[in-house]
């Protein structure tokens, strides 16, 4: 009777202790709302009206619609938190049109210029925010970027 015993707690022991194989598990999919991420922002200091900003973003998408053909359609939202005002940028498809796969990657975006809001201000802090924008109209997350000094 003690072996039976032992035996039955051995062998609960080992299935317990046993774990599916997931190696054969599909990938999970991204989601189909765009996914965003702050990669970097260069310069941290720029003269109105003279220096560009880039900012670098990152983009996962779960059906690869990111992007117009058309390029009246706007795609990436910047948005100067100091008035605010919104700059819009077109973006060309990142995969082929009607199909429906995962993307991700990086996507440079240039603010060629930016202003004082005070023509008489030494220096003011600018902080940006970039939305993107499918074309299934999924909004992604919003990114608030770091202080850029802009300089008269």
């Amino acid at each position: 009777m003690k072996r039976v015993r032992f035996i039955c707690i051995i062998s609960l022991i080992i299935i317990s202790a046993c774990k599916k194989d997931k190696s054969n598990d599909p990938i999970p999919k991204a989601s189909i709302t765009p996914v965003i991420e702050l990669v970097s922002v260069t310069p941290t200091s720029v003269h109105a009206l003279l220096d560009s900003i880039v900012f670098t973003i990152s983009y996962t998408d779960g059906d690869g619609d990111l992007g117009f053909s058309d390029a009246d359609s706007m795609t990436v939202f910047v948005t100067d938190k100091r008035f605010p005002v919104t700059i819009p940028f077109h973006l060309q498809p990142l995969s082929p049109l009607n199909t429906s796969v995962s993307i991700k990657g990086n996507i440079p975006l240039v603010l060629n210029n930016t202003i004082l809001q005070n023509n008489s201000s030494t220096s003011e802090s600018a902080v940006f925010e970039i939305q993107i924008r499918d074309r299934a109209n999924h909004y992604s997350n919003v990114l608030t970027t770091p202080p850029i000094t802009v300089l008269p």
